[in-house]
């Protein structure tokens, strides 16, 4: 413990919100205790971002305090006799729990897991342990506080899977799974936004893969996300494992994809283009149940407008999660394009093709090529390898072709007004499909200024005429 405290010294003195709390805290004379994931992360050298805090006098000076040093007002919540401030401070919440009636020890036996019941004293420089969480720490346990932790909140099942995803080496003792998977029925009941954040916090663990098999053994799935469900035991194709299966095989595959050196592992780094990339692989077949046929000549799985209604089955899915608009939007557009590649491939690709590839990806460019190797290399066909060769060399070109082509592509030499000024036309299909080949024209360095446009728009005019 002594190290432990010694740590926390230390971050605490490097943290500005932690170092001001601390300050406010000795300046309002009450007993304040960083708790859960703050302390947790210190005793494994991990970094940590949220701050919660356990005050256990009357919390309305230190409130005060705050307010003054952060210009803005806490928000007041009660949740099961429970009273909580919360301050998002930049990109950190500081959640602060009155607990002056109950003391210390009795806010740490309410709380989820023992690993999360650790607690800090900010002005004494103490820790206590009384639930023995140090020990679950080392050990790498999940025992819950008291038995009806996960009943009190059922959205804490879900904690429980994130964790196993964030902390591959961690394991879930036996009476935690049974009471996880006891309460998985009514995960249904909870906020949607608590579930999103949860969702969100495992697709950008260590090993979501790991957290997904988990939450699928004890039943979570199904309340969680009945869209997925009938992608368990739907045939993906002959020798081949199931759509889930597949899915969870090419998550997987995103945990480490410096390893294997897949294209795009380098551009696709920061937490929203893997938070996107996750979510896109997760639904990415999330249509195939609904278009699966079998082939009359050989009896073989088609699943032929899978991504295009699975497009709009991802966004609707988003949508009940309430992920922001361009969130969803890009995601669905991911699941739209996902085999665009892998066709290019076979086909052999052109270099309009390629082109046309770039410009409709736009910025997630670089997470479709990496979750277009993931796809392939969790395909489970027997002529996956051969398709791999090809798949990656058209992957590589997009990426060549993204860097040639800038980040973002030019604006359009001419825009639909002057299509329909010169040409007399009216807004419809033909605007647009002349708007189309500009681009193409435009992106082959064919038409290069303003003039050459309007010259090449002059000869469609006459060819009309």
């Amino acid at each position: 413990m002594k190290r432990l405290a010694a740590s926390l010294v230390h971050r605490v003195a490097r943290h500005p919100l932690a170092r001001q709390l601390r300050e406010a805290a000795q300046g309002a004379g009450v007993d304040v205790w960083l708790v859960g994931g703050f302390v947790r992360d210190a005793a494994l050298s991990a970094p940590s971002h949220d701050i919660d805090l356990v005050c256990g006098g009357p919390a309305s000076r230190l409130i005060r305090d705050l307010e003054s040093r952060w210009g803005k007002r806490g928000f007041r919540f009660r949740r099961r006799g429970v009273t909580t401030w919360r301050f998002a401070v930049g990109d950190s919440a500081v959640d602060i729990v009155d607990a002056a009636r109950r003391g210390l020890h009795e806010d740490l036996r309410r709380r989820d897991f023992t690993v999360n019941a650790v607690a800090f004293d900010v002005v004494r420089r103490t820790v206590s342990d009384p639930l023995r969480g140090l020990e679950d720490l080392r050990a790498g346990r999940l025992r819950l506080c008291r038995r009806d932790a996960v009943r009190d909140d059922p959205l804490r099942a879900l904690r429980a899977v994130r964790f196993l995803a964030q902390f591959p080496e961690w394991r879930l003792l036996p009476a935690a799974r049974a009471e996880v998977a006891a309460v998985a029925p009514r995960l249904c009941r909870v906020a949607v936004e608590r579930v999103r954040e949860e969702l969100n916090r495992l697709l950008l663990s260590a090993s979501p893969s790991r957290g997904l098999r988990a939450a699928t053994a004890l039943g979570l799935i199904d309340p969680l996300l009945p869209e997925l469900s009938p992608m368990r035991d739907c045939v993906a194709g002959r020798d081949r494992p199931d759509v889930w299966r597949h899915t969870l095989d090419a998550i997987a595959l995103t945990e480490n994809p410096g390893q294997r050196r897949l294209p795009g592992h380098r551009v696709v780094r920061d937490d929203g283009d893997r938070r996107r990339l996750r979510w896109s692989l997760l639904l990415h077949d999330i249509s195939k149940p609904e278009t699966l046929a079998h082939r009359p000549e050989d009896g073989r799985p088609s699943f032929h407008g899978h991504e295009a209604l699975g497009a709009g089955r991802a966004e609707g899915l988003l949508s009940r999660l309430r992920c922001s608009r361009p969130e969803r939007r890009r995601i669905a557009r991911l699941v739209s394009l996902h085999l665009r590649p892998g066709h290019l491939a076979d086909a052999g690709p052109t270099a309009r093709g390629l082109r046309r590839l770039v410009r409709d990806a736009g910025e997630d460019l670089p997470v479709l090529v990496l979750h277009a190797a993931c796809d392939a290399l969790a395909s489970g066909s027997p002529d996956a390898r051969p398709r791999w060769r090809r798949l990656r060399t058209v992957l590589t070109r997009l990426l060549e072709l993204r860097h040639q082509l800038g980040d973002v592509p030019p604006p359009l030499l001419l825009n639909g007004l002057d299509v329909m000024r010169r040409l007399g036309v009216a807004a419809g299909p033909r605007v647009g499909e002349i708007l189309r080949q500009l681009r193409e024209k435009q992106d082959a360095g064919t038409l290069r200024t303003r003039r050459q446009a309007l010259a090449w728009l002059v000869s469609l005019e006459s060819v009309g005429r």
